[in-house]
Formats: C-alpha cells, sequence, structure tokens
C-alpha cells in the first residue's frame, strides 16, 4: 500500500512539474495604420508642406506597415521592430522612416511584476524609460476568429477610462501576453486594435511558433532612466527647441 502512495504522489509531481513549464513562443506581428493625411500634412511647419504633401498623400494611401516580433516565455518578453532596407524596388516612406528611427529599441515586459523597460537613443542621448504597464479591464466576448492557425476569442479592454482596446487571444496559448502593451487575457494575445489621437492601429499575427527550446530574453539597460510621463515631458521641449530653431511650429490654421 506504501509503495502504491508513493507511485501516486511521484505521479501527481510529474504532472504539475508539466503544468508549470514554460512554453517559449515567438510571434511575428505586422502592424498596420490609418491616419488622415491632411492632418498629417498640418502638422508639419508650412515652409516645408509643399514639398513633402504628395508623397504623404502617396504613403498613406499605400498603407504604413512594419512587422514587429514577440519573444516570450509567460514571465518576461521582448517585442521587437523588424528593420526594413530601403530600396529602389521597396521605398520606406517617409512617415514610416521616422516611426522606425523613434521605435529601434526593444519592447520590455516584465509580466510578474507588471512593468516594462524601452530604451530610446535622441539626438546621441541615451534613454530608459521604467514604467508600469497599463492595466486593462477586459471583458470576454464570444466572437471567435481564426489567426495565424490558431482559434482566438474577442475580448474588449478598456484603460484609465480613455483608451479603448479590442483584442483577440488564443486561449490554447496560456501565456497572458502580446504586442507591444497589451497582455493580462488568459491566452496569448494574436490581433489588437485600437485609435488613438485619431489614429488607427491594428496589430496582427502573421505567424506563430511555439518552441521546445528556451528563447533568450535580453533586459534592456544603461541611459537616463525617466518615467513614461516624465520622458513625453522632455521629448516635448526638445520637440520645441527644435521648431523654434527650423522658425516656425506646427500651423493651427
Amino acid at each position: 500500500m506504501k509503495n502504491i502512495f508513493l507511485l501516486l504522489f511521484a505521479c501527481l509531481a510529474i504532472t504539475i512539474q508539466a503544468q508549470k513549464s514554460t512554453e517559449f513562443v515567438e510571434v511575428t506581428y505586422e502592424l498596420r495604420m490609418d491616419m488622415d493625411a491632411e492632418t498629417v500634412i498640418q502638422s508639419i511647419p508650412q515652409q516645408y508642406r509643399a514639398q513633402v504633401a504628395d508623397q504623404i498623400r502617396q504613403e498613406l494611401a499605400d498603407g504604413i506597415k512594419i512587422n514587429y516580433i514577440l519573444k516570450t516565455n509567460g514571465q518576461e518578453s521582448t517585442y521587437e521592430m523588424v528593420e526594413k532596407i530601403s530600396n529602389a524596388q521597396s521605398p520606406v516612406g517617409m512617415i514610416t522612416q521616422q516611426m522606425m528611427s523613434q521605435d529601434k529599441g526593444v519592447f520590455y515586459k516584465d509580466l510578474k511584476e507588471g512593468t516594462f523597460l524601452k530604451p530610446y537613443d535622441i539626438m546621441g542621448t541615451k534613454y530608459l524609460v521604467k514604467d508600469k504597464l497599463p492595466e486593462y479591464t477586459w471583458e470576454i466576448t464570444r466572437e471567435n476568429e481564426e489567426i495565424a492557425g490558431f482559434s482566438t476569442r474577442k475580448a474588449m479592454g478598456q484603460y484609465n477610462d480613455t483608451i479603448s482596446a479590442r483584442a483577440w487571444f488564443a486561449p490554447k496559448i496560456t501565456i497572458k501576453d502580446g504586442p507591444d502593451r497589451t497582455w493580462g487575457l488568459p491566452g496569448l494575445i494574436l490581433k489588437a486594435e485600437f485609435n488613438t489621437n485619431g489614429v488607427d492601429i491594428n496589430v496582427t499575427a502573421l505567424s506563430v511558433a511555439v518552441k521546445n527550446e528556451e528563447i533568450k530574453i535580453t533586459k534592456p539597460a544603461g541611459g537616463k532612466q525617466l518615467s513614461q510621463e516624465a520622458f513625453e515631458k522632455e521629448m516635448l521641449e526638445i520637440q520645441k527647441k527644435i521648431q523654434e530653431m527650423m522658425g516656425g511650429g506646427v500651423d493651427t490654421e
């Protein structure tokens, strides 16, 4: 009888250990942005508008698309842009170039602590933004959609009563992670949609690889450490100085 109990205990321990085993997942996402061309043009100093207006209209008509890769183990993750090479066959537009130049650093999440790190290099000065991840209030719906070969459920999210999100998560991948700052659902988020400041953002998984071998997660370090709010304030000051040097700001007419 004692041997039977020992055998059952051993089987239970193996089962628990298997349930606690770490999943390693790598996802390639495509980010798409849609914004009003005339609003973008009005944000450019007046003396430069005529030179770039047609290029901006064409780029927005073609669509802004940037790929990202998420590497996650369910405890921590990195989300990083895949840099495009601009050439005569596939030129990169002005808005895409600007976005890529500003988003080169990896976005790191600590899912256990609910925090993130994001490095930036602004005009030769290195920054490291450290802050809390947004705490979304999620409501799971009955809607389903197949994304990158996985069945997903739709959820509606709210953050700070001002930011709304729609997300589709895969219950079979039991990692509470997702692209960029999205997280907190009972499954990996494979698609997310937002609207912020008049810009429609869609991030959708193109491919999902669940791996047995460990994925190395590198935590960014170094630079002037600031909160998200303090960093944004400092960037506004830098932008103001640049506009003054250029001899004009945003035309509000």
